[in-house]
């Protein structure tokens, strides 16, 4: 016979793995529960039940409704943050999201668990979110990366703590590493990325001012990249940040950005001495009629949107490099295409191509252009699935 607190173990271990679950199993697990014949006789009518006093009463968490609009919503949008007169709303993306479920008399077991385990990740999920709309309110009703305040997980399981005991940091990070709310901009973003250290602030910051410098370098405004010692005093300036000379120089390290006097050449990417052609749009006719049969490196973008990446936003999803250009892209454009991950995004977003003609030595090329990505983002490209060969 198990003990009491043996159980307990087991339970929160149970839950920790439901909390694992992506948003399109969850959302089927919710309406099997709900279509199944003892959750529809016990919930279909509860004044007729009150002489068995068994019933399952259904509340929601939020009063805002359901978010109905498609743009930019992935499988790991769960809810929009909306701006209203009195500050936020929540709105889930699916009304199953939105409910507790609280049982009146006995329930077959496997039912009250699995209402149980349902309510208590919609709380914890609604819990998260009004903690992040309570610490980050400054960010999103600026959405400037400035005012993203230092917030971490642990400070916020303490907050939520305050009122509902015994949550489980783990439990936080496995929801907020898996799931993305739409902002009042309209830009989706993964819940982690509202938890920010000190030092994540910081070295956004210095890579912001040092986007800065590209710019300027590229339109004549800046003759010489910036020291580690300007950028201290930059910084000091413009954010009020007081950074020593060797913590510019390892964020710098940790950001992929080379001292002041390698980055004439350009940095980050794109290089600016790469010679990309003018965006077109990813479609069969503007292939055909914009891509060039020969031999280059070519690259994916969003058009109109972002992906947030570790090191910042941008609309590249793919590099890659072919032979001939123009027969690659069609071959990605068709409804067979091996790679998933662009059919995807070609499905839900309006895409654009750009390209380099290089006459030899194009994947060398892909090669070099993809690491420089990764080193300006801090991750690969959405869609490339392997690092170039």
């Amino acid at each position: 016979m198990w003990s009491k607190e043996h159980a307990e173990f087991v339970g929160r271990i149970i839950f920790a793995n439901f909390l694992k679950l992506s948003l399109e199993r969850y959302k089927n697990i919710i309406e099997e529960v709900e279509s199944s014949a003892p959750f529809k006789m016990l919930s279909r009518n509860q004044d007729s039940l009150k002489k068995n006093n068994c019933a399952i009463i259904i509340n929601r968490l939020s009063k805002a409704g359901i978010f109905c609009g498609d743009t930019g919503k992935s499988s790991t949008t769960v809810a929009e943050i909306a701006k209203n007169a009195q500050g936020f709303s929540i709105r889930y993306v699916h009304k199953g999201f939105n409910k507790i479920y609280t049982a009146r008399g006995t329930l077959p077991l496997w039912l009250f668990y699995k209402l149980r385990r349902i309510s208590s990740r919609n709380e914890l999920t609604h819990r998260i979110i009004e903690g992040i709309i309570e610490h980050q309110m400054k960010f999103l009703k600026t959405y400037n990366p400035t005012d993203l305040l230092p917030f971490s997980q642990i400070q916020l399981t303490k907050w939520l703590n305050g009122s509902k005991p015994k949550i489980d940091i783990s439990w936080i990070s496995r929801l907020v590493n898996r799931l993305s709310v739409i902002i009042p901009s309209g830009e989706e973003r993964l819940l982690k990325s509202f938890f920010r250290t000190q030092k994540d602030i910081n070295k956004r910051l210095t890579k912001q001012l040092l986007d800065k410098e590209s710019e300027n370098i590229e339109s004549g405004r800046l003759k010489n990249p910036l020291t580690d010692t300007k950028i201290s005093t930059k910084l000091e300036a413009e954010y009020g940040i007081k950074l020593s000379r060797h913590s510019i120089c390892l964020y710098r390290k940790e950001l992929g950005i080379p001292p002041a006097r390698r980055r004439l050449s350009g940095y980050k990417y794109p290089p600016l001495s790469a010679n990309f052609s003018l965006l077109f749009p990813l479609g069969l006719d503007s292939v055909q009629n914009n891509a060039p049969a020969s031999s280059g490196v070519y690259e994916f973008r969003l058009r109109g949107n972002e992906i947030e990446y570790p090191n910042g936003g941008t609309n590249v999803i793919y590099i890659g490099s072919a032979k001939s250009i123009k027969k690659r892209l069609k071959e990605h454009l068709r409804v067979n295409n091996k790679n998933g991950y662009i059919r995807d995004f070609l499905k839900k977003f309006d895409c654009s191509f750009r390209h380099i003609r290089f006459s030899k030595n194009w994947k060398q090329e892909e090669r070099k252009l993809y690491s420089l990505f990764v080193s300006t983002f801090g991750a690969p490209p959405k869609c490339n699935r392997v690092k170039p060969g």
